[in-house]
């Protein structure tokens, strides 16, 4: 009887799944009679009807395929052994291109077929990109990531808000290669770093850009007014959102005159702590200035 692909209850089958540049194996066994006598060993594949080996004759020019024949010695009893004789395509360095269903077969009889997928993790596509995107309040801005895989990878756009929280920002198709990041009129709060990441059975990478939008300087304070006696300690404290950073002034009126406006902050000695923090210090004033993040600041004026 022959053995053709729609025998199915006939043919052994084997599913291989392998990493793009990696090596694999493909055995058949063969008895003695195919490899020396009349019958030949076969290696094709089946969708494009492919031939890689007769017998021992290469007949594809891909050096990455070859075979290697062996003999596995088995022992039925004391008196009795027999041999099997393997006849194994090999493919080093595998491609996407060399998925398909490989047949061992002895002339037109197939002893077994072999189903290879060829998987890949993911990777992007474009290798050079700007890292930091500098833009302005009320313009628009947008980010391809583009990246591919086998299977095809998910995509998706999230936004660091901090360490420990993430925001979705879009998720894309799994039908496309590419997924595009749209902010529309941007404001100061879209400042931060967005991370393009792309996921498949194989693993998971990232893309980070940081969105560095430049907007004037916004002041913003908890209590407007307030009632003190004399000898209270006053404190008064606002807070700044600007970037790029500004200088932040404390000024003091003491007329209608604004030509008059006295600058606390320049007059007395500063003192840094470290990068984000300083204080000015004398008998009567003390003003404080803390950095909360990249582009908001906290102010403290302290009258004794």
């Amino acid at each position: 009887m022959t053995n053709n692909i729609n025998d199915s209850s006939f043919i052994s089958r084997d599913y291989l799944n392998v990493n793009v540049g990696k090596r694999v194996r493909m055995e058949c066994e063969l008895n003695n009679s195919i490899i020396n006598g009349n019958r030949k060993g076969l290696w094709l594949r089946l969708e494009d009807a492919e031939v890689y080996f007769y017998s021992r004759i290469r007949i594809n020019s891909d050096e990455r395929f070859h075979i290697e024949e062996g003999k596995i010695f088995h022992m039925i009893n004391n008196t009795s052994s027999y041999y099997i004789i393997t006849y194994s395509l090999i493919i080093d360095d595998v491609q996407l291109s060399d998925s398909g269903t490989y047949s061992c077969q002895q002339d037109n009889n197939i002893i077994k077929l072999f189903i290879l997928n060829i998987v890949e993790r993911p990777y992007f596509i474009t290798h050079e990109y700007s890292t930091i995107l500098r833009t302005q309040v009320g313009k628009n801005i947008s980010i391809i990531c583009e990246a591919q895989g086998k299977p095809k990878p998910y995509i998706n756009w999230i936004k660091k808000m901090n360490e420990n929280k993430q925001k979705m920002m879009i998720n894309c198709s799994i039908t496309s290669n590419i997924c595009q990041l749209n902010l529309v009129n941007v404001n100061r709060y879209h400042n931060g770093i967005y991370e393009c990441v792309a996921t498949n059975i194989l693993g998971t990478i990232g893309r980070f850009y940081e969105i560095n939008v430049k907007f004037p300087p916004n002041v913003s304070i908890l209590r407007e007014k307030s009632s003190y006696l004399i000898g209270d300690t006053l404190l008064l404290e606002c807070f700044i959102d600007t970037n790029p950073e500004s200088d932040i002034q404390w000024l003091h009126r003491y007329t209608q005159d604004i030509n008059k406006d006295i600058d606390l902050s320049r007059l007395f000695y500063k003192e840094y702590f470290d990068h984000n923090h300083y204080k000015i210090d004398n008998d009567i004033w003390y003003i404080k200035q803390e950095q909360l993040n990249a582009t908001r600041w906290k102010t403290t004026l302290f009258i004794k």
